[in-house]
């Protein structure tokens, strides 16, 4: 389980460190729907469905995000947070994920209302019926990483009854319309003394359910030392290297595997390993590692593409099998090209 303490101090140094060094990723923005149907499929409009990226939690407390398939509708926002209120419908989407909704049963979205990006959220006092600083901030994390994944919205201001306050009852300040700076599930490193001059990392680890048959890629903020903006990448690769620093995630990128060169042209980082990367069989912890990588390089660089090579090589393709398992990628890895970022994260489970 995550550590329950320093809840509130981790939230101040949240709200300390929004200009450190970083960017924040958001590959899976949810577009609007048009009111018109033109050009949809019949198959489009029979389903009625559109592919929505909600951030829920798991069993260790860590926010997730899980792209499903929603009803569509023109208030994306609302109905989208009401789909993640426990009891709700929005709970089928998780069946057998071991994922969970973080608002509290009972939660009523009164309004969502959008304004210079901002989207500000009216909750029920049924909002604050959870026990602990971790839930509190899951719910934070939770919300805001889930509605600025919607185009047009980049930070979330936060009511309840209708009215803004201060901090939430543990302590966590919501005054001010917050964004995704803020990061998820923060980690502040033991040597990083002056928040305020660190530099801040998104980087990806692996969860699992507790039957372990399906698996899912967890964004940790992680505040390190402050380190020169042009070795990104080095101390992106470095860090995933260190693992997770807590229980219940699992390290992609072993210690062994080291980098011998990086590069970064225009929208493209270039990554040289030894013969410690290996992408032999197409499983899904290989697919899972690669995307870890791409993940956390782009979120942290603004690169768009991410090429591997093995002592200034490209890697084989590797196909997938003909009669994948649970452990087998589904489409197989082609690491002969650069690797986009992949637009969704986690899928819902079928």
């Amino acid at each position: 389980m995550r550590k329950k303490s320093h809840y509130a101090l981790v939230a101040v140094l949240a709200m300390s460190i929004v200009a450190a060094t970083g960017c924040s990723l958001t590959p899976e923005k949810t577009s609007t729907p048009s009111d018109s149907s033109q050009g949809a499929t019949k198959g489009e409009q029979a389903t009625n469905v559109m592919p929505t990226t909600v951030y829920v939690s798991n069993q260790n407390g860590f926010v997730v995000p899980l792209n499903i398939k929603m009803e569509k509708t023109n208030s994306i926002a609302k109905a989208t947070l009401e789909h993640m209120v426990q009891g709700s419908s929005g709970d089928a989407a998780l069946s057998g994920t071991g994922l969970h909704n973080v608002l509290p049963k009972g939660t009523q979205i009164k309004g969502v209302a959008i304004n210079n990006h901002v989207a500000r959220v009216d909750f029920s006092k049924d909002v604050l019926n959870y026990k602990s600083a971790a839930e509190e901030q899951a719910i934070v994390d939770s919300v805001v990483w889930t509605l600025t994944g919607i185009e047009g919205i980049s930070k979330v201001q936060f009511a309840v009854e209708g009215r803004t306050q201060a901090t939430l009852k543990n302590g966590t300040p919501i005054a001010d319309a917050i964004s995704r700076e803020n990061g998820i599930n923060l980690q502040v490193s033991k040597d990083v003394s002056n928040p305020t001059n660190a530099t801040k990392l998104t980087l990806y680890f692996t969860g699992a359910n507790p039957q372990g048959d399906y698996a899912y890629l967890v964004p940790v903020t992680r505040i390190v030392p402050k380190a020169d903006a042009s070795k990104m990448v080095d101390l992106t690769l470095a860090e995933l290297a260190k693992g997770p620093n807590a229980a219940g995630l699992e390290a992609v990128v072993q210690p062994t595997m080291k980098l011998q060169k990086s590069e970064q042209k225009d929208k493209v980082a270039m990554l040289d390993f030894g013969d410690d990367f290996q992408v032999s069989s197409g499983t899904t912890a290989e697919k899972n590692m690669v995307n870890s990588i791409v993940l956390s390089v782009a979120a942290n660089t603004g690169v768009q593409q991410v090429q591997f090579t093995v002592n200034g090589k490209a890697p084989k393709a590797q196909a997938a099998a003909a009669k994948p398992d649970i452990n087998v990628a589904k489409h197989g890895l082609d690491l002969t090209k650069p690797v986009t970022t992949p637009k969704v994260i986690n899928e819902q489970k079928l």
